[in-house]
């Protein structure tokens, strides 16, 4: 997996002007609420952490732009390891098909296919009746055989 940084764009810099927005307006409220004698502090302190937050922000897109290409060891601990999973494509296909009727599931012609089809590739046969008479026990009892001969 490559280290992509995260580019500057028109929403970083939106980002920055919605951050100034809810800095202002708390620093107007506080600066009301002192009065004009501590007005000049708190528009200060106002801008000052506004300054230190696009700061910081600058600095770590920087910082991920001169790792291009690379990772590092904390950027390894901190990602998940995800093992590759394998799904049979039939059961992943059952859940698909599979439909909740009243209370029954129903075994759709596309499901019967591919079972048969799995079937006939481990050397197994299937029944062959008219597709309106497979059951869902009787799909559920072939993958069962199917998983137990594999």
């Amino acid at each position: 997996m490559v280290h992509a940084p995260e580019a500057v764009t028109g929403k970083t810099l939106a980002g920055f002007a919605a951050l100034a927005v809810v800095l202002s307006l708390f620093a107007a409220l506080i600066a009301l609420w002192v009065g004009p004698s501590g007005q000049p502090v708190v528009v200060r302190i106002a801008a000052a952490l506004f300054c230190a937050v696009v700061t910081h922000r600058l600095i770590r897109i920087v910082h991920a732009a001169a790792l291009i290409g690379q990772q590092t060891p904390a950027d390894i601990a901190l990602r998940p390891h995800v093992a590759a999973v394998e799904v049979d494509p039939l059961l992943a296909q059952l859940v698909k098909e599979t439909r909740t009727g009243i209370g029954m599931r129903i075994v759709t012609p596309g499901l019967w296919q591919r079972v048969q089809e799995l079937c006939r590739r481990h050397g197994m046969g299937t029944a062959e009746q008219p597709e309106q008479f497979h059951s869902w026990q009787e799909v559920e009892r072939i993958v069962e055989h199917l998983e137990d001969a594999t």
